[in-house]
């Protein structure tokens, strides 16, 4: 039985439930895998480095990075580091935005998904992000106060990069997200449930697209995409937002779902789109790697291109291929089921835990 501690921030955000609810749900599947997993808060606690590796999740020693800046933030990594392997989780959105100053100090550095050519690390991206420096590029998008670029300086720590587990793995049900908020403050893990129920594609479905989201962020290079689909829409759907059961009862009525890209590639509306049996319009996402892999152009997902030259036909095809369509959105619903709900699902999460485990256990020692 490997012991594995995690230093987390717990249930508090949106990112954190995501990457903390499969491994409290799946803890005996864990755990016939060999692998028992503690939960801590303090990076200080005496009982941190009490353990055969420990996982630090990235969001950690945030507060004190920004009042203390790098210098005794990595002092405290590398101390840890001496005393027991560590594997980092960046819980983060985008594949871009490496905590890079860790690399050298840990066995493996996870990520819910990755750039799939992982030397794009070594280069500057603009708003450390790669359709942000796209936009930059192509459409002249600046941001009022560019983004510090981070980059991975020494290419051998390239090695280090995984892929954990995206968003996926979590509870967005109608009562799903709010449950998984009150674990913070109530340790109870029955709150925690798998969803299984999935409205079905042939479900009367007479909306034939709808785009609901938030286009004000702080940086123009991330909200640049957002912006230009809203104004391409104006018109022909409302896209501001609406309540929790509202959208999802409207999502129900959908064809295709309009899920652009945010702070990151992937956002829960892709999986409450998923849950709701309609299909996913996103731009390109074949530049990254995830898992669960739901994001397979025309077989799980229809997309379109960045520089959305093709958005409008997309859309407009929604009605003429709506036989294509609902089969595209089994197809994800198949998935999705196998990796959250099915026979199995259970395991073969704790396999890929488990195979994380190893590769820090038989990796060289950080540094």
């Amino acid at each position: 039985m490997h012991r594995i501690n995690l230093l987390t921030r717990g249930f508090e955000t949106p990112n954190g439930r995501a990457f903390l609810f499969p491994l409290v749900v799946h803890r005996r599947a864990l755990a016939a895998a060999g692998i028992d997993i503690r939960l801590l808060a303090d990076p200080d606690d005496p009982r941190a480095t009490d353990c055969d590796l420990l996982f630090i999740e990235s969001r950690v020693f945030s507060p004190r990075w920004e009042t203390e800046g790098d210098g005794p933030v990595l002092a405290n990594i590398a101390s840890l580091a001496d005393r027991v392997p560590i594997t980092w989780f960046d819980i983060s959105d985008s594949t871009g935005w490496l905590q890079s100053q860790v690399l050298p100090m840990v066995r493996v550095y996870c990520k819910a998904q990755l750039l799939a050519d992982r030397t794009a690390y070594t280069r500057p991206q603009y708003g450390n992000r790669i359709w942000a420096d796209h936009y930059h590029r192509t459409e002249g998008v600046h941001d009022a106060k560019p983004a510090v670029p981070r980059i991975v300086e020494d290419s051998a720590h390239l090695d280090r990069l995984r892929v954990s587990w995206n968003s996926g793995l979590a509870d967005y049900s109608l009562h799903g997200p709010a449950r998984m908020a009150l674990r913070q403050h109530i340790p109870l893990d029955a709150l925690l449930r798998v969803p299984t129920r999935f409205t079905p594609v042939d479900n009367r479905r007479d909306i034939p697209f709808v785009c609901r989201m938030g286009t004000s962020y702080p940086r123009e290079s991330v909200s640049h995409q957002r912006r230009r689909i809203a104004a391409l829409l104006d018109g022909r759907r409302p896209t501001d937002k609406l309540g929790r059961r509202a959208f999802l009862a409207e999502t129900r009525r959908t064809r295709l779902v309009i899920s652009p890209f945010g702070f990151g590639e992937i956002t829960l509306k892709d999986f409450e789109a998923i849950l709701c049996g309609a299909t996913l319009l996103k731009p390109d996402m074949s530049h990254l790697e995830t898992w669960p892999d739901l994001f397979r152009d025309g077989e799980t997902i229809v997309t379109h291109k960045w520089d959305l030259s093709d958005f409008l036909k997309r859309i407009e095809e929604a009605n003429d291929r709506s036989d294509e369509l609902r089969v595209i959105a089994g197809r994800a619903q198949t998935a999705y089921r196998a990796a959250l709900a099915d026979a199995g699902a259970a395991e073969r999460f704790a396999n890929r835990v488990r195979d994380i485990v190893n590769d820090a256990l038989t990796r060289p020692a950080a540094r």
